[in-house]
């Protein structure tokens, strides 16, 4: 599924979002949240299993200033931005007016290592929640989803969805919801596009005329209210261990949440595999492991097989998948939209028997 920004969100739709700041901010109505009791139990991780890491907490920062344009900002005008007096963050993020779960939100692509500085200290200092952002998810602040169930977000066109990982406090007003920046860029947001500055013991309203001064004509400027806190709700991050994290495309991080969200926990999940001359090398594939050392799976797990399977060939225009290969048999809906028998490739892996196989366009 090749990604495209949609105009509505790239361009008509941003323009507003400074706008809608102020008006947003002045409805904002702090939600009632639940503490979520967060067990320090893990999963038995296999040893090769590589795990989401996010910078650790810093200096916490409070948002001061939203610039917003229509088009990504150039690097000089980021730049000149940070070098103006009485500025001390300004992030470059991915901004946009789209949906999440049905609801109109203003929804930001950050870098979670580095806009948790700028989170309210109850989300801020949660390193699964940044993991969460890092692996594919979408934190909210808002109430209604389910905590980690899989909504869609994004332009309703483009079919695209992502997990809810946490509902929790942002820091942003007006802004109701965070991804990745990889994650931004499938859901058809414009490219850095926007920006969050902090700027204490300032003027903001003199920065602000500074500020304009610096940047591209047409990108607004916006005073934030007060950073609004409040209790977090935290998603388990991957319920799965997981292999080849590092070259997995944002659409297949998407697609492997969504499946393992609603199937797993798997023994493994593996995707990237650096040399393989297929899928697997391009970040592009993933297999979704029933039993460990080349063993038969149980029949249970079988069953999970079955349903993974079925459940990608049954979705498989939303999730833009190109093929699935199960039981030695594969589903190429290029060629048919059929099970195929495939060759004896000697094994219970090879003939992938022991997990399913997962590629996306």
């Amino acid at each position: 599924m090749r990604v495209s920004v949609p105009a509505a969100i790239g361009v008509a739709a941003l323009l507003t979002l400074s706008i809608d700041v102020a008006v947003i901010a002045g409805e904002w109505n702090q939600a009632q949240y639940v503490d979520l009791e967060v067990s320090d139990e893990v999963a038995h991780v296999p040893e090769e299993a590589e795990t989401i890491t996010v910078a650790p907490l810093k200096r916490r920062y409070t948002p001061h200033l939203l610039i917003a344009g229509a088009k990504p900002l150039p690097e000089d005008a980021a730049a000149a931005v940070r070098k103006v007096k009485g500025v001390k963050v300004a992030e470059v993020v991915d901004g946009a007016r789209t949906q999440v779960a049905g609801r109109q939100v203003g929804l930001l692509g950050v870098d979670p290592s580095s806009f948790r500085n700028l989170a309210p200290k109850e989300s801020a200092k949660l390193d699964g929640l940044w993991r969460n952002v890092a692996g594919g998810d979408v934190v909210i602040s808002f109430t209604g989803p389910e905590l980690g169930t899989v909504v869609k977000a994004g332009a309703t066109s483009m079919g695209a969805s992502a997990r809810i990982g946490a509902v929790a406090p942002i820091g942003v007003p007006g802004v109701q919801a965070i991804v990745s920046r990889d994650q931004a860029k499938r859901l058809g947001l414009a490219t850095g596009n926007a920006m969050v500055v902090s700027a204490p013991d300032t003027d903001l309203k003199k920065l602000g005329a500074k500020l304009k001064k610096v940047l591209p004509k047409g990108v607004k400027v916006t005073v934030l209210p007060r950073q609004v806190s409040g209790a977090v709700q935290v998603a388990g991050t991957a319920r799965s261990p997981l292999t080849g994290t590092a070259g997995c495309t944002p659409h297949m991080q998407a697609v492997r949440n969504e499946l393992d969200a609603t199937f797993g926990p798997f023994p493994v999940i593996g995707c990237m595999r650096p040399g393989d001359p297929q899928d697997h090398g391009l970040g592009q594939a993933t297999d979704y492991m029933l039993s460990s050392g080349g063993r038969m799976p149980t029949n249970a797990w079988m069953a999970v097989g079955d349903r993974t399977a079925n459940y990608a060939i049954s979705n498989w225009q939303r999730l833009g998948v190109k093929y699935v290969i199960w039981r030695q048999h594969i589903w190429n809906p290029s060629v048919c939209k059929c099970w195929r028998l495939m060759g004896d490739r000697g094994s219970i892996t090879q003939n992938h028997f022991d997990h399913v196989h997962i590629s996306v366009h």
